[in-house]
């Protein structure tokens, strides 16, 4: 078993992409705005092109705002797992909802699921059917989104601004 999966209760989790074949631009450029805060990050290359897991014990929050206060030519997402769950749906639908703050009346859901055929689909509709059991409506355009990612066995959710995950690549001109 990978020594990170095996360990990963005590690590922070960061998946980063970009455009595939610029994995090693990328992880240059989120090296050099992390470094700083964890000399001992761990910056991931994964079997999916264009797809890199950041590690580190320092706190998730501080991380991701690091990453968005910077400007990159490379970078295009960023998805902090605030919480890693296993395969199972009931576990990834259970801790989803408890990410939800109280009087949140809809969500959008974005589901990126790598390497587990058929898994997004299950998610989405077991997540959605819960949701509305709670009066919170799914929409394209809410404000907050639901997130669960994945890069093979490692999977996460996060509730974080609509599009917070998304990088906007700095302009050379």
């Amino acid at each position: 078993m990978n020594y990170w999966l095996k360990n990963m209760g005590s690590l922070n989790h960061i998946i980063v992409t970009c455009r595939p074949g610029n994995e090693e631009l990328c992880e240059e450029e989120i090296g050099n705005a992390l470094f700083e805060i964890d000399p001992n990050i761990v910056i991931e290359k994964t079997r999916f092109k264009g797809v890199l897991i950041v590690r580190s014990k320092e706190d998730l929050n501080r991380l991701f705002r690091r990453i968005k206060s910077g400007e990159y030519g490379f970078v295009e997402r960023v998805v902090p797992l605030q919480i890693i769950v296993s395969k199972n749906v009931d576990e990834i639908v259970d801790k989803a909802i408890k990410l939800l703050p109280d009087k949140i009346s809809e969500v959008c859901l974005k589901i990126t699921i790598r390497g587990i055929r058929g898994l997004s689909s299950r998610i989405w509709s077991s997540l959605r059917k819960a949701l509305l059991s709670r009066g919170i409506r799914v929409v394209k355009d809410a404000k907050y989104c639901i997130y669960v990612e994945s890069v093979g066995d490692l999977i996460g959710v996060s509730f974080l601004e609509k599009n917070s995950d998304r990088v906007h690549a700095s302009r050379l001109f």
